[in-house]
C-alpha cells in the first residue's frame, strides 16, 4: 500500500508478550479503520489483514519449502496487485464499489497509477511516483512522493505465515468473474476469505468470519476495463480549481 498507515505498520515494534487483542477491541478497531481508511490497490478493505498480521506474530514463521506453497501464492499475489502487473498496459481496471456508508466508490488501476473516487467529492491519485489526495469539505489538496519501496506489507505478511493454515477454496464466480478464493485460518473463532479476480489478481472480495458471523466492508457492484489512451487525465497530479494546495515533494 502506498499510503502512511502501511509506512507506520512496518515500523511498528510488536512486544513479545503481545497476544492477539481481544474481540472488542478487534471490531472496535475493524470500525474505525472502516471510516478512516484510504482506498488502496484492492477493490475491498485489508482491515483484517492488520489483524491477520497482529495474529501470526503468535505463532512459529514458517517459511516457504516448495514454490507452490500457498503462503507463496499469496503472497506473490500481494506484489502483483501491488504493480498492476497482471493488468494489461494498454487498459484501465474501473472497479465500484459500495462502503459500510453507503457510498460508491470508483477506483481505477493502471500498472503502478491507481486514482480513486468518493462520491462525497472526495479523490487520491498516484502517478506511480507521487500520491495526492483532495478532501472536498476543507478544500485541501495533499501532495507527497511516493517513498514506500519494497513489497507491500500484505507480501511480507504471507510469506512467513504457516502454509498450513491457508486453504484453497477453488474458483468461485462473483458478478459473472472467475475469482480464486482462499481460505485463512486465523484463530479457532475466525477465519478470512480473500477473493481474488482470475483475470488481474486484484483482490475483489474480503469476507471475515468471527464466531460464525459474517463481516464485510464493502459490496462490489462492478469491474470492467476501459483503454487507458482515452483516459491518460485519470493520473494527473492536478488539484480542484481554487483548492488549497500542501505540496510535501517541495525542499
Amino acid at each position: 500500500m502506498k499510503n502512511k498507515i502501511k509506512q507506520e505498520l512496518e515500523n511498528i515494534e510488536i512486544p513479545k508478550e503481545f497476544e492477539l487483542m481481544s474481540q472488542k477491541g478487534i471490531n472496535k478497531a475493524y470500525s474505525e479503520m472502516n471510516n478512516n481508511r484510504k482506498k488502496s490497490k484492492w477493490l475491498i478493505a485489508s482491515a483484517a489483514i492488520l489483524f491477520l498480521s497482529i495474529g501470526s506474530l503468535s505463532t512459529p514463521v514458517v517459511k516457504a519449502s516448495i514454490q507452490n506453497a500457498l503462503n507463496v501464492i499469496l503472497a506473490d499475489k500481494f506484489q502483483k496487485m501491488e504493480n498492476g502487473s497482471e493488468i494489461p498496459p494498454e487498459e484501465v481496471l474501473v472497479s465500484v464499489e459500495e462502503n459500510s456508508n453507503g457510498e460508491l466508490i470508483t477506483t481505477y488501476i493502471s500498472g503502478s497509477q491507481e486514482r480513486t473516487e468518493n462520491e462525497n467529492g472526495d479523490f487520491s491519485v498516484s502517478d506511480g511516483k507521487t500520491i495526492a489526495s483532495y478532501t472536498k469539505n476543507d478544500n485541501k489538496f495533499l501532495i507527497e512522493a511516493n517513498d514506500n519501496p519494497g513489497p507491500p506489507i500484505e507480501s511480507k505478511i504471507f510469506s512467513e505465515f504457516e502454509k498450513e493454515k491457508i486453504q484453497s477454496l477453488g474458483t468461485k464466480k462473483i458478478l459473472d468473474r472467475d475469482a480464486e478464493v482462499y481460505k485463512i485460518t486465523i484463530s479457532n473463532e475466525e477465519t478470512l476469505e480473500l477473493w481474488f479476480d482470475k483475470t488481474t489478481d486484484v483482490l475483489v472480495r474480503e469476507v471475515q468470519i468471527i464466531k460464525g458471523k459474517t463481516y464485510e466492508e464493502g459490496k462490489l457492484i462492478s469491474v470492467k476495463t476501459i483503454d487507458k489512451k482515452s483516459n491518460l487525465d485519470l493520473f494527473k497530479i492536478e488539484a480542484p480549481k481554487e483548492a488549497n494546495i500542501i505540496d510535501h515533494t517541495k525542499k
